[in-house]
């Protein structure tokens, strides 16, 4: 009994408990916008919607290495219970995005034409909307990095509802009063919007009434240099191999079937989102407990089970009960279709999900040499794409095929370097 109540008290568990409430009500809030999107548009505009959406998610490679950066430096002042050092690097961190976000937003208006072509888009208006929220994402790094350093779950699963509710308010309305895309779009826009604002005043309102303290900006940035450019890199794989599938399915395939895909991939990946509480939590213990010195196996074992166990779980409701969890996500008939895919897909997910939590133990603490494996599989997946795919199983397949060997090759990648 004392054991059980000891773990319970694991951070892992106690963190990953509050993020997993978080994330449950907030995955409850985005199903109930995305069901009312899934029936009010069509299932090409639901596509189209999709690979827009999986097209901002790839930026999340910016996102989550700027945020995972900023996690571990605000873990490490944590640890050390430094507070007088977070308000300096919140400041430079600000500077720091301020740039890049600027830098994203010229880039990608240059690129407006390339883009519209290989997505099949004929109304720019849509690219622009996701641009800018893009480059709101980029800025949000900061707070939310603060927020995970310090290991705040319960305000992260607070606010992050905030979002879901918005779409609902601003996105559903406005397609219910007949601007499609458009409408649902902006909605995703405010949705990342308005939370970023607040934090910016909250945290700008707290620092504004302590003192400065004298720090090494040189030795910061130097540091941030050193570790941030390998891990954008290492961030930028795993990121690249979970929101490609929607964008090359768009591109390669007719607008009906990329749209049923995506309803595919969005009931599948909701056993990664139901697991990825784990993984948020994980990162910056990870980073705490390397700071302590203290050991890192049995924290990597025991989100390994977790992981393993809930996604078994419903990998096997999604075998037996297919047409069940297709009436709870997507009950529209030309949604039944994707039946027979739902099994093959969850054990993919079920890879997938341990594949990022290897990853992510890796860049907490600091070994970013990881992303020679991660961009070297993304590349080998566009190029099975492109070969194999003839049907949605084959997709299916390379997805499968490839996170079994990332999983592998990170094995080996631990194995040899566990000493150093």
């Amino acid at each position: 009994m004392n054991k059980v109540l000891v773990l319970a008290k694991h951070p892992l568990i106690s963190g990953s408990t509050i993020m997993l409430v978080g994330s449950f009500i907030a995955s409850i809030l985005n199903y109930i916008s995305n069901l009312i999107m899934g029936r009010l548009l069509s299932i090409e505009d639901y596509g189209l919607l999709i690979s827009l959406t999986s097209f901002v998610m790839l930026f999340g490679t910016i996102n989550n290495s700027l945020s995972h950066i900023f996690t571990r430096f605000f873990a490490t002042h944590a640890a050390r219970e430094d507070s007088s050092g977070i308000k300096p690097i919140f400041l430079i961190g600000f500077k720091l995005v301020l740039i890049l976000s600027i830098v994203i937003l010229l880039t990608l208006s240059f690129l407006t034409n390339f883009i519209a072509n290989f997505l099949n888009i004929n109304n720019n208006v849509y690219l622009f909307i996701m641009y800018i929220s893009i480059v709101v994402a980029v800025v949000a790094t900061l707070p939310s990095g603060l927020l995970q350093g310090k290991m705040k779950f319960y305000l992260i699963s607070i606010t992050g509802v905030f979002p879901p509710i918005i779409k609902i308010l601003f996105g559903v309305t406005l397609v219910i009063l007949g601007y499609g895309v458009f409408g649902a779009l902006i909605g995703f826009l405010l949705a990342v919007l308005i939370p970023t604002v607040i934090f910016y005043i909250y945290f700008m309102g707290l620092f504004k009434s302590q003192k400065t303290k004298i720090f090494n900006k040189i030795k910061f940035l130097k540091e941030l240099k050193s570790y941030g450019f390998t891990f954008v890199f290492a961030s930028a794989g795993i990121t690249f191999l979970s929101n490609t599938d929607v964008i090359f399915v768009r591109n390669l395939f007719d607008p009906l079937i990329a749209g049923q895909y995506a309803a595919l991939s969005l009931m599948g990946k909701a056993i990664f989102y139901v697991t990825s509480p784990i993984s948020f939590v994980f990162f910056p213990l990870i980073a705490y407990k390397k700071e302590k010195k203290e050991k890192l196996v049995g924290t990597i074992l025991l989100a390994a089970i977790t992981i393993i166990l809930a996604s078994v779980t419903l990998s096997f409701v999604y075998f037996m009960f297919p047409r069940a969890v297709l009436s709870i996500f997507f009950p529209g008939e030309g949604y039944k279709v994707l039946a027979p895919y739902l099994g093959p897909f969850s054990l993919y997910i079920l890879l997938f999900s341990l594949v990022y939590l290897l990853n992510n133990f890796f860049l907490s603490i600091g070994r970013t040499g990881v992303y020679k494996i991660t961009l070297v599989a993304f590349l080998l997946q566009i190029a099975l794409f492109y070969i194999f795919h003839r049907s949605l199983f084959q997709i299916i397949g390379v997805l499968f095929i490839m996170s079994f060997f990332i999983l592998i090759a990170l094995l080996i990648y631990y194995w040899k370097t566990r000493d150093k």
